[in-house]
């Protein structure tokens, strides 16, 4: 009997998993640059929609821009968010790997030093040695300095399509970039 009722609960438990739908998918938002080939203001924005002959992207201020494929110059594009968390990966990996070389480094061992100064003689002290949690803050505070700046720069590419004004070379380029539009196909 116990096990009928165990394998009743692992069922019912499991029926979550094999029902679950995909409602919870984040939906990512991605920032658009369009450089015209008239070196007029570069467009910043949202991607609404890309279609054959124009792109509508939602500027500042919600306001809709509509750009005609023959006025476009340049397309750059990044995810919203992704030099911020390459910062904190960065960050991260950092403070972890600092940690780890300090406390695998271990404690020093004091130190005895013997010192002379004229007319005052001769004289001993003792330095303490560094224990591996001290090497392990100091270790992780540089590291992870070090790693935010890396993950902030190394994040900080956009991804970028030369169209120059040419149709064909926004098709061929055109699926790709509707993947980033906010009206993208699921």
């Amino acid at each position: 009997m116990k096990k009928i009722k165990l394998s009743v609960i692992i069922l019912l438990c499991s029926l979550n998993v094999l029902f679950a739908q995909e409602q919870n998918k984040k939906f990512k938002v991605y920032k658009f640059w369009v450089s015209k080939i008239d070196n007029s203001k570069v467009i910043k924005g949202i991607l609404l929609e890309a279609n054959d002959e124009s792109l509508r992207i939602i500027g500042k201020k919600d306001s809709e821009i509509i750009v005609n494929i023959k006025d476009i110059y340049k397309i750059k594009i990044r995810r919203k968010g992704k030099v911020g968390s390459g910062a904190a990966i960065g960050a991260a990996t950092g403070v972890a790997t600092g940690l780890v070389i300090g406390l695998a480094s271990g404690d020093d061992p004091d130190k005895t030093v013997d010192g002379f100064f004229p007319y005052l003689g001769s004289y001993t002290y003792t330095l303490e040695g560094t224990t591996a949690g001290e090497k392990a803050a100091s270790w992780a505070v540089g590291l992870g300095i070090a790693g935010t700046v890396v993950g902030a720069v190394v994040s900080m590419k956009k991804e970028t399509f030369l169209i120059n004004g040419d149709s064909k070379n926004y098709l061929m380029h055109f699926d790709e970039i509707q993947t980033y539009s906010m009206n993208r196909k699921k």
